[in-house]
């Protein structure tokens, strides 16, 4: 469930854009970035075929709402709703879109500061704790609707930045880094992949706080005290200052770390970020390497694999990091080793 969740996102987000000027932007925009390339060898009607076959294998509905599913059927973790909320949104899928935002707001809890709780199914609320990157790509996606339908999404996705800034940021050394969740993490226990730079940015524009502009330029800190100097693979988890995390996680490049070339690159597609660009192309170069049909599900920093699957959720948000590097690059590395099949 894991690999399809992350496969759709980078699928769409390959024909993303984004454009505050508060007109619908109906899916495909075929968008020609600013900055990075495009892949040549794919086509927006295979990112709509992957998004309806998503809908109708992996959405369920609950009541009169919609949810997700996650590692079992009967599950719905945090995380994917914020990822099928992104792709919602861009799709202009509205009906699906706010079926499952209200699935969300029936999920907040009181214990994690009204974020939603991490682990749910219809019936209630599994594991209460928040995690923080769920939380930030739905504030997002309510930004995107905002675009697409205007009405009263703004209004809600500033109040989640809101209490995300109050919830979630700290200060470690002069730096600012995300807690884990509500209530634990922090400069001992983050993780990376809850890190886009380029959501960050669009908070400060339409809350005015300039705190986010922050955390999208110390992102790049963190980034650069964990990558590998070689590989430029990153831990699933990490300290602020790069070592081992605290609560035992893992320190390897595993299923929270492969989001994280997505994440960066939209950095530099988007505002031409040279520090997104710089570790997009060396982790890109690494796995080019090692050949798309080779990737593994799981690295040490090194290099050395440590899974033994060929997942698309990795080969596919390498491709997408792969566009911030070069036409050839991007080419070699395929993003479409798709699970829908």
């Amino acid at each position: 469930m894991k690999n399809c969740i992350q496969s759709a996102i980078v699928c769409v987000f390959t024909f993303i854009s984004l454009n505050l000027s508060g007109q619908t932007k109906p899916f495909p925009q075929n968008i020609t970035y600013p900055y990075g390339f495009k892949p040549a060898t794919i086509s927006s009607s295979h990112a709509q075929n992957e998004y309806t076959k998503f809908k109708t294998s992996f959405l369920e509905t609950c009541n009169n709402n919609i949810r997700p599913i996650s590692d079992t059927r009967d599950v719905t973790k945090s995380e994917s709703m914020g990822f099928v909320m992104l792709i919602a949104a861009y799709q202009g899928d509205r009906t699906n879109y706010d079926k499952l935002l209200n699935f969300y707001k029936s999920k907040l809890t009181v214990s994690a500061n009204n974020m939603m709780a991490w682990k749910v199914n219809c019936g209630g609320i599994i594991s209460d704790g928040s995690i923080t990157d769920a939380d930030i790509d739905v504030a997002f996606s309510l930004i995107i609707a905002h675009i697409q339908w205007k009405e009263n999404y703004l209004e809600e996705a500033k109040t989640i930045i809101r209490r995300l800034k109050n919830s979630v940021i700290t200060d470690c050394s002069g730096y600012k880094v995300l807690k884990a969740g509500y209530g634990y993490g922090g400069c001992n226990e983050t993780n990376i992949s809850y890190y886009t730079p380029a959501f960050f940015r669009i908070f400060a524009q339409v809350t005015n706080d300039n705190t986010w502009t922050t955390l999208a330029d110390d992102t790049y800190t963190l980034l650069s005290r964990a990558a590998n100097s070689t590989t430029g693979l990153v831990p699933d988890w990490q300290s602020s200052t790069g070592g081992i995390a605290t609560g035992g996680h893992s320190g390897n490049y595993q299923y929270d770390a492969c989001r994280v070339p997505w994440r960066i690159a939209l950095d530099y597609l988007w505002n031409g970020n040279t520090k997104a660009q710089q570790w997009c192309t060396k982790i890109t170069n690494w796995a080019n390497g090692k050949g798309a049909s080779n990737i593994k599900d799981g690295y040490k920093l090194d290099g050395s694999p440590v899974g033994s699957n060929n997942s698309s959720a990795f080969v596919g948000a390498f491709a997408v990091g792969a566009m911030c590097n070069s036409q050839p690059i991007l080419f070699a590395i395929d993003l479409f080793t798709c699970p829908f099949r």
